[in-house]
């Protein structure tokens, strides 16, 4: 079995190390009875299971040949007495170093991935050891270091030979291909997955661009799970990796499984035998309920189609299946989905990297440098690699950077392929519109449908090729996308959208954005028109636009063409308040008032604080439901919120007139006084509508109690009122309201006050005058 140069470094001076151990007990202790009974079956066992069988008895310095690291340090401390000073004194304080080299000798005779510092820490303990105390005779340890330094590659000639019993479960693992460095960058996803398949999911996804490092903390995860103590029987691997990259090139690779029932047929062979029925899918099925196994299969987007997706929904209970692959199953699945890793992570890597192999012009630069490249690189540990690997040929680093479309190819090709129509149209899309995009926008610049528009987006996000940003509006969460920079990068190379479709899309853009324009103008003149919209932010310049073109509809009478616009509009933004009062709006025009209700009810939820909300319903409760309390309860929650707005103000002043809370009225006007001059002509028509009203409801309440008095002094008021307006305003409405006086009037003659009748005589002629012209109006 080859192993890789890291390995078998640590493996020499590991060795070395217990050499000179051996030679330490081998010179000072010539008895068995100084060996614990513990330490000597050991050795004898790994006797017995390397030459087979034991004859006779056995010299000690033989057994001594046997001990193992751990044997070694424990023997010399346990012997203090026999060993000299200066020998039992450095073993002590080497004693905690010594047992931190355990596990990575574990991991190096059991063929466990190595942590990223293994290498490192043996090598510099090594010197520390030799350096501690010149007079111990460090011969192995030394000699193995001078040949390190004049030939690294003498240890690929050397045996891993390991005679303890490897206690882990059953598995097929393939070595590690992280060793060089470690698995840099990924403890907190190993800890995440390795929960999840202890957990209750069936099946665990690990999604991700080429080269991000999915199979690498795949297989992580699954040396984890193959050690004592986890639940599982047996840990299966199997690859349909079907391509590798060289420094030019990518090259297929011979006999690689390239069909799903390869894959199956290969699951099969790996969990049942041999002997296994190529064509039996129920056998494999049958064989994962019985015993618990946890299957990784690797690169799964090369065979992906119905029969996997069928054997993964048929997994039974109690086994679990981890898949990598760069696209998601989209069902079935808890997707993991891989990012680069950390920047000073990936700047570790490179630097870890470049040092092994020997790169000084990269080793050797400044961190800001070094990170400065492994963003260019997106942070992707493949992609960081294969610099390196370029690097060491000679070429420069910048004409790797500006050159790497062997790599980008490798990584997403067999991602673009695959994908469907829609989806690479969304890809060219936005790459002629960068930064982060919203559903309604992506749904408009591609002429899509909603549902076309969130498919495609799904298909992509599946992949790993966009990014989504989420951020909280109001009631509602707003969700944007945006391609991964590797997306970007392999497009721009390989995909580039032609000039015609760069030229239909910024023509969109044009218009969406004078669409905008015109709206944030309209703002400053009426934010309380029925066709004022409210932005949230720029982005809603899509919705706008349809809430605009279902308005023009429904002016129209073509109801059926808003309606189908304003539910394409609901499913691109439901959580949009807007589209719900144009949604209301509509009901309320087509009679439907219960929904109209619903849907005023639902803006206000999704943005309770937006006081043209609270208005518009205020007016439908008043004129379409004739609620009057109701009416004003939104007429208040909207003046509380913009106690400036004349519209406002006067709508909540009529409220409280049609309550005949008349005082109440009177105060609202008093305030605006001062400011009903900048009003346009409409609502100052409505001002003056509202003090005559007032004037005359309150000589009809007074005339109604008997208070003929006040209630002759109210019309009197009115009268004046009316006689100091220009003429303009004197239209044939507001006469035919001073017409309602002539009740007033009649019971104020019907009372008999003689004091009265002349005055009320007087005001029945100026009514019965100003009548007359509205007749001739």
């Amino acid at each position: 079995m080859a192993f890789n140069l890291t390995r078998m470094t640590i493996y020499a001076l590991i060795s070395a190390i217990e050499e000179d151990l051996r030679s330490l007990i081998k010179s000072y202790i010539s008895e068995e009875k100084f060996i614990t009974p513990e330490i000597l079956n050991r050795a004898k066992g790994r006797i017995e299971k390397d030459i087979g069988v034991l004859f006779g008895g056995i010299e000690l310095n033989e057994l001594i040949d046997y001990f193992d690291l751990g044997d070694t340090f424990q023997t010399i401390n346990s012997n203090k007495s026999v060993f000299p000073a200066h020998i039992s004194k450095t073993i002590k304080e080497m004693t905690k170093n010594l047992e931190l080299i355990i596990p990575v000798r574990n991991r190096v005779m059991h063929i466990r991935p190595l942590n990223f510092d293994d290498l490192q820490m043996v090598s510099e303990f090594c010197k520390k050891l030799v350096d501690l105390d010149r007079s111990i005779k460090w011969e192995n340890i030394d000699r193995t270091i001078k040949r390190l330094k004049e030939n690294p590659s003498f240890v690929l000639s050397l045996d891993v030979v390991t005679y303890d019993e490897d206690e882990s479960i059953s598995h097929n693992l393939p070595i590690p291909d992280f060793d060089e460095t470690g698995l840099i960058g990924r403890d907190n996803e190993v800890q995440q997955i390795k929960q999840l398949c202890l957990g209750a999911f069936p099946v665990i996804s690990i999604v991700g661009e080429g080269g991000i490092g999915k199979s690498a903390l795949a297989l992580k995860v699954a040396y984890e799970l193959i050690e004592k103590g986890t639940p599982f029987e047996a840990v299966v691997w199997v690859t349909s990796k079907t391509t590798q990259i060289t420094l030019n090139e990518i090259k297929e690779i011979k006999g690689a499984i390239d069909s799903s029932l390869g894959v199956i047929q290969e699951i099969g062979k790996k969990i049942v035998g041999e002997d296994f029925d190529n064509n039996n899918l129920n056998e494999v099925i049958e064989y994962l309920a019985t015993f618990k196994i946890a299957l990784f299969i690797d690169n799964l987007e090369t065979i992906l189609d119905e029969n996997i997706r069928q054997f993964v929904g048929a997994l039974p209970q109690g086994s679990k299946i981890i898949i990598t692959s760069r696209i998601g199953l989209g069902a079935y699945e808890y997707p993991i989905k891989l990012q680069g890793i950390e920047e000073s992570y990936a700047s570790q890597l490179l630097r870890s990297v470049a040092k092994i192999r020997g790169v000084e012009v990269l080793f050797k630069q400044t961190e800001k440098i070094l990170r400065g490249y492994v963003n260019r690189m997106h942070r992707n540990p493949s992609y960081i690699k294969w610099f390196v690997s370029s690097v060491h040929t000679g070429l420069s680093p910048e004409n790797v950077l500006q050159n790497s479309n062997t790599f980008l190819d490798f990584c997403m090709s067999n991602v673009y392929k695959y994908l469907s129509l829609d989806a690479q149209k969304l890809t060219t899309s936005m790459q002629c519109a960068p930064g982060l995009k919203d559903i309604p926008e992506l749904t408009y610049l591609n002429d899509f449908e909603a549902i076309q528009a969130q498919k495609a987006i799904q298909e992509l996000m599946a992949t790993n090729m966009l990014s989504q940003s989420s951020v909280a509006k109001g009631a509602s969460v707003k969700t944007t996308y945006q391609l991964s920079e590797l997306a970007r990068a392999y497009l721009g190379k390989h995909h580039k959208p032609s000039q015609t479709f760069q030229k239909e899309i910024r023509d969109k853009r044009n218009k969406l954005n004078s669409i905008f324009e015109e709206q944030m103008n309209r703002k400053t003149r009426n934010k309380y028109s029925a066709r004022n919209i409210k932005f949230r932010d720029k982005s809603d310049r899509v919705i706008a636009k349809k809430l605009y073109d279902a308005q023009t509809y429904i002016s129209n009478s073509e109801h059926d063409k808003a309606f189908e616009i304003l539910q394409d509009a609901q499913r691109l933004a439901p959580d949009y308040f807007e589209v719900a009062r144009f949604m209301a709006y509509f009901y309320q025009k087509s009679g439907n008032l219960a929904d109209a209700r619903e849907q005023y009810d639902l803006a206000i939820v999704l943005s309770p604080k937006t006081p043209q909300l609270h208005y518009w319903f205020g007016k439908f409760l008043l004129h379409s439901e004739e609620s009057i309390d109701e009416a004003v309860t939104q007429f208040e929650i909207a003046y509380k919120l913009d106690c400036e707005a004349i519209e406002v103000a006067l709508a909540l002043a009529r409220g409280y007139l049609f309550q005949h809370k008349f005082g109440m009225t009177q105060n609202i006007l008093n305030g605006l006084t001062s400011v009903i001059e900048t009003a346009d002509e409409h609502l100052l028509r409505m001002f003056f509508d509202t003090e005559i009203q007032v004037l005359y409801r309150t000589a009809d309440d007074f005339s109604k109690s008997g208070d003929m008095e006040k209630a002759m002094l109210a019309l009197e008021a009115m009268k004046s009122k009316f006689e100091e307006l220009e003429e303009k305003y004197k239209d044939k409405h507001m006469r035919k309201k001073l017409g309602k006086c002539t009740f007033q009037l009649s019971r104020i003659f019907k009372s008999e006050v003689y004091s009265m009748k002349e005055r009320a005589t007087s005001m029945k002629d100026w009514i019965e005058n100003e009548s007359s012209i509205q007749n001739i109006l």
